[in-house]
């Protein structure tokens, strides 16, 4: 074999190799665009955790008088990364409300998520599209972590 057919073959091979990296790559992370939408619902759900955390303060405040607001004090009021509109809020009752936000993904498909049983973890989960969650102010709203 020539020094030229021999550093041909080694350029091939390298090429080879770069690509299939890049390949692999996108295969276990996925594409920029996915990347962006996972990073995207992760600060929905910490903006909502953070909503839901805040408001469960307010109550440990004054457990015996607390009622939960009718709309979010502007102070609480967040907004979703990529839409710029605020997320829904909705009192059911004198301590249960809903939090509801437009997902992005599906949670459960996230290449790299820690499948641990963890059932903090267990309470954000969400599908893709609108969904809501349920919180009782007197219950701690877990924290989030993906």
């Amino acid at each position: 074999m020539t020094r030229l057919s021999f550093d041909q073959a080694f350029a091939t091979a390298a090429t080879a190799a770069v690509i299939a990296g890049i390949i692999g790559g996108f295969w276990v992370l996925g594409t920029p665009a996915r990347q962006r939408e996972i990073a995207a619902d992760r600060q929905r759900l910490q903006d909502l955790g953070a909503i839901a955390q805040n408001l469960h303060q307010q109550y440990l405040n004054q457990p015996d008088t607390y009622k939960l607001p009718d709309t979010l004090p502007t102070a609480e009021v967040r907004n979703d990364p990529l839409t710029n509109q605020p997320y829904e809020y909705e009192r059911m009752g004198d301590r249960t409300f809903q939090l509801c936000a437009t997902f992005g993904t599906d949670s459960s498909t996230y290449p790299l998520a820690n499948r641990v049983d963890d059932p903090a973890l267990e309470r954000w989960q969400h599908p893709q599209g609108r969904h809501c969650f349920d919180f009782e102010v007197s219950e701690y709203p877990g924290v989030v972590y993906y």
